[in-house]
């Protein structure tokens, strides 16, 4: 097949999706066919942040930066300038090469962690107000377990809770969880009891919008979830004691805690193009506030509620009076992105389409993350280009508007390189 090329497209399978034909530890590429997206609006921030400079810092994995080393590349969102580049005056810190590591991410919009299977070394950043990374005293940190981490299905095996002062390994090949507190600088220190042993291999993590418990999907080798693990997570300890009834039987593949604490918003990660059957739902999970079952998820009434495509991944907002919920995914055909589509979350937990859902103007990708302030969503991709068998990777900038809706108002950005990524505001 003939590759055509449009700049502000993307696809695939970011980070997430392990099992495909094509795929290395954590990227996985299929051929672009052809779409017709372009940017809706221009300028930035005029429905988000209000139009200030600096928006939102982007750091991306790069295992392959120079000839002897990898790195971590960043890249800024001007919203003044309408722009979405790599940050000025940046000097990427180095990493080992050939190695994407296990994730990333970041606690109180000030430190950034990554861990490496080839060294067995937990590495931290503390991020300055231009985006620029210094290494946390301390790190790299040894962390023999760290081989095991990135072995499982998924694109959280690396997480925070809300707050950032703790920080969660998965590590799938031994069926044990890590806890590290952050603290001052952004010192890492594990908490006393880690690792803490669950009763299946764990794939990705999330936690409640209050940072009270830990969630683990248990992913299977066909990219799909069959049980959620939850943890009570001590608030002054970080330690993790299970929840009466855990774990329960819900296939999810990925779940998010929305902002109140109330609801986990979840996909089951089915899609005809991953594993030949798609499930066009979204599941919403009550979570229980108090008694002795405190942290239990049930469906609510309604769920699942049906999408428009099969969700492979979503994205939630967590600020404090966020309600959207954005998913993403790959046509049947493998061919192409699906339009990303977006659902408000009632108090209830019941999930409405926004207005102009799905954004078939919007830039596509297999995944997505939404800052902190809930004013811009990330799209991320790569287009295989058969003729060459290479990949470029590409990033759109999204300004999230009133209700819910989408536009882009900047050129999608082509990374130097794919690999697990995460999005922060500045300081």
């Amino acid at each position: 097949m003939r590759m055509q090329v449009r700049t502000v497209l993307m696809l695939i399978v970011g980070l997430a999706v392990m099992g495909l034909a094509n795929c290395d530890h954590y990227v996985c590429t299929v051929e672009l066919g052809s779409s017709s997206c372009t940017p809706s609006t221009p300028g930035l921030g005029a429905s988000g942040t209000g139009g200030s400079a600096t928006a939102a810092f982007v750091f991306v994995a790069d295992s392959t930066g120079t000839s002897t080393t990898g790195t971590i590349d960043g890249y800024t969102l001007n919203t003044s300038a309408s722009t979405f580049l790599a940050t000025p005056s940046y000097t990427a810190p180095t990493t080992p090469l050939g190695d994407g590591g296990v994730g990333l991410a970041v606690a109180q919009k000030q430190f950034l962690y990554t861990g490496y299977g080839s060294t067995n070394q937990i590495y931290g950043w503390t991020i300055g107000a231009d985006g620029t990374l210094t290494a946390i005293s301390g790190s790299p940190y040894a962390a023999p377990f760290m081989v095991f981490v990135g072995t499982g299905f998924g694109a959280q095996s690396i997480i925070t809770n809300p707050a950032g002062t703790l920080l969660f390994f998965s590590d799938a090949g031994q069926n044990e969880i890590y806890v590290y507190q952050i603290g001052s600088g952004g010192v890492l220190t594990a908490v006393t009891g880690s690792p803490f042993p669950i009763p299946f291999s764990p794939g990705n993590l999330a936690t409640d919008g209050l940072g009270d418990y830990l969630y683990i999907t248990d992913v299977a080798g066909n990219h799909t979830g069959s049980q959620v693990g939850a943890y009570v997570i001590n608030s002054t300890t970080g330690a993790l004691t299970l929840v009466p009834g855990s774990p329960f039987a819900f296939p999810m593949f990925q779940v998010q805690g929305d902002p109140t604490g109330k609801f986990l918003i979840g996909t089951t990660g089915q899609s005809a193009a991953v594993n030949g059957t798609d499930n066009d739902n979204l599941y919403v999970f009550s979570i229980t506030q108090s008694g002795a079952t405190a942290g239990a998820i049930t469906a609510v009434t309604g769920s699942p509620f049906p999408t428009t495509n099969s969700p492979l991944n979503i994205a939630v907002e967590s600020n404090p009076n966020g309600n959207l919920v954005y998913s993403f995914g790959i046509e049947d055909t493998a061919l192409a992105f699906n339009p990303p589509e977006g659902y408000a979350l009632s108090s209830t937990g019941t999930l409405t389409p926004v207005t102009g859902s799905p954004f078939t103007d919007a830039a596509v990708g297999d995944m997505g993350q939404l800052d902190q302030s809930g004013s811009f969503l990330f799209v991320y991709g790569g287009i295989f280009d058969s003729s060459n068998q290479t990949v470029t990777y590409q990033m759109g900038a999204l300004d999230v508007g009133s209700g819910g809706a989408l536009t882009e108002p900047t050129s999608t950005l082509t990374l130097t390189s794919g690999g697990f990524w995460v999005v922060t505001d500045p300081q």
